[in-house]
């Protein structure tokens, strides 16, 4: 029994990787998108996302599940918080641990790299945000409010002629 839920542990892992990877492929096609300003393909690529992201949440509930059963199995409690190296000092076969242990190696590997990802993208989508306040600033204020002033001189108290405040 012990022998079959690792492997099935490994196989799961190996999944999550799997699904991790496609979210790493659909960030960087993300990533394009944003510089492009191309909506309906980031409309496909978010709705891609939450499909895998689904995905992702029922390879966690079969992890939990094989990871619980492991545990009873050795005489513990179950545990939603339980990491892989934990589980990994409750196994005695080498190859088992060894299995174990990359399979988690790769799966934090790809989680590395999409979080730089997503960091990248989150960046450019302020940017573009910004880019897009300090637009509509300029088209909406008046002149005196974007252009240069000497630091000395004190900023105009004027209203907004825009319709919407877009610092909100």
């Amino acid at each position: 029994m012990n022998s079959m839920a690792i492997k099935q542990l490994v196989l799961i892992l190996n999944r999550l990787t799997e699904v991790h990877e496609a979210l790493l492929e659909t960030g960087q096609e993300k990533k394009q998108a944003i510089i492009q300003n191309d909506v309906p393909l980031l409309n496909q690529l978010t709705s891609k996302e939450n499909k895998l992201i689904k995905q992702m949440g029922q390879f966690e509930q079969q992890r939990t599940l094989v990871t619980n059963d492991f545990l009873l199995s050795k005489g513990y409690k179950a545990s939603d918080r339980i990491t892989v190296a934990e589980i990994a000092k409750l196994i005695f076969n080498a190859e088992e641990k060894g299995s174990l242990l990359e399979a988690q190696e790769k799966l934090v590997n790809v989680l590395h790299e999409l979080k730089r990802v997503n960091e990248i993208n989150q960046e450019l989508v302020r940017q573009s945000l910004d880019f897009i306040e300090f637009s509509i600033d300029v088209m909406s204020g008046s002149e005196e409010e974007w252009s240069y002033r000497h630091p000395d001189q004190s900023a105009p108290k004027s209203q907004r002629a825009g319709l919407f405040d877009t610092r909100a």
